[in-house]
Formats: C-alpha cells, structure tokens, sequence
C-alpha cells in the first residue's frame, strides 16, 4: 500500500503492540518518499486535509449542551465498543 502511494525502501521495523482491534497490528514502519514533480510540495500539500480535520474536530468538540470532557468520554466509549484498544 505505501508503494503504491509513491514511497521507497519501504521497512518494517517493528510491531509496537498498540493493537487497534483483533485483525490489525500496531507496528513500526521506515520509508522514503521521494521529490515529487509537478504538484505541490510537503507542507502546502497536506495543508487543506489536515485544516478541513481540525475544523471537523474544532466543531465536533466545541462547547454546546454537551461539555467537551463528555464529548471525550463518549468518543472513548464507542471506540471500545467498535473493538479498539485504548
């Protein structure tokens, strides 16, 4: 999968034993990407998706009738209960 998005030497290092359920591994992973021609570069890349989450997290978890500790605790309770390891 990670070749197909353009990087190289791709290695497992490790696992890291921080299971998000039963059929998926934590692990450690060591690669290189390189130069890309003809788009946008590094930061300026990742910019728009990393923005367009934090205002999705920004609105999820803002103060309304539900104080943000809540809005947490409920996030943690249906991750464990789809399976996830805290």
């Amino acid at each position: 999968m990670l070749r197909n998005t353009g990087f190289i030497n791709v290695q497992l290092v490790a696992e890291t034993g921080f299971n998000s359920s039963l059929k998926t591994k934590g692990v450690l992973i060591r690669a290189d990407k390189p130069e890309q021609t003809g788009r946008q570069k590094g930061k300026d890349q990742m910019e728009t998706p990393l923005s367009k989450y934090q205002e999705f997290f920004d609105a999820v978890y803002s103060e309304g009738r539900i104080d943000r500790k809540t809005k947490h605790l409920i996030a943690l309770g249906a991750s464990l209960a789809a399976g996830c390891d805290p």
